[in-house]
């Protein structure tokens, strides 16, 4: 991994540190009584299609209500799904436009179009600066490309869009299986396990440490 002139970065965990329990905290304040409402819409795979873009925003909320038996609107359900997000560390917003500076550096994240949007605004808007813009050269969210992570397909968007060559690229993602499906295409991979954070992989200057 001595050659490595990209970078592909997971997003909530390395970056943002989420928590889907705060989506049901806003779902009970909402009135929905059942007890873990996003793990049964995630194990029913609505959050799967709607990261792959399998449904629009309109139908995304009408299933929900259907699932969880409620009236609430689509306003509140967006509200709900985008107040995940619990920290966005200020070394975090820091180090990425560093690392820039020496490598093309990407985002790929499985998010449907809500939670996308509201990322994007989010980064820039806490960092006080564009993030987004200045740390990398494209942020890849899955229901843009109509794929998710770990699919080798969305790794391979990513390679031939930007014509990148796989043995110099690397990704670094909290999910073991999300490095595998990477594996698959020949990119070299770092599983960012707890608790190590993504500042420890990398020198003051932005350079990876490998």
């Amino acid at each position: 991994m001595h050659n490595i002139k990209n970078i592909i970065f997971d997003l909530c965990g390395p970056i943002i540190t989420i928590d889907v329990n705060l989506i049901d905290k806003r779902l009970h304040e909402f009135g929905i009584t059942c007890n873990q409402p996003y793990r049964k819409l995630y194990d029913l795979a609505l959050t799967k299609r709607f990261e792959a873009n399998q449904m629009t925003t309109t139908e995304f909320c009408d299933e929900f209500r259907k699932i969880l038996h409620t009236n609430i609107s689509n306003e509140q359900i967006c509200n709900a799904w985008n107040s995940l997000i619990v920290d966005f560390k200020r070394e975090h917003q820091l180090l990425f436009p560093k690392v820039h500076k020496h490598y093309h550096t990407f985002v790929l994240s499985n998010s449907d179009v809500v939670n996308a949007e509201y990322f994007t605004q989010y980064l820039n808007q806490k960092a006080g600066f564009d993030f987004v813009g200045q740390g990398f050269d494209e942020f890849f969210f899955s229901y843009k490309i109509g794929e998710r992570k770990p699919s080798p397909k969305i790794f391979q968007h990513i390679l031939d869009k930007h014509n990148l060559i796989a043995a110099e690229t690397l990704f670094i993602d909290d999910c073991k299986k999300h490095c595998l499906g990477a594996k698959e295409v020949g990119l070299n991979t770092i599983w960012l396990r707890k608790p190590t954070d993504i500042c420890e992989l990398f020198n003051n200057d932005g350079t990876i440490k490998l």
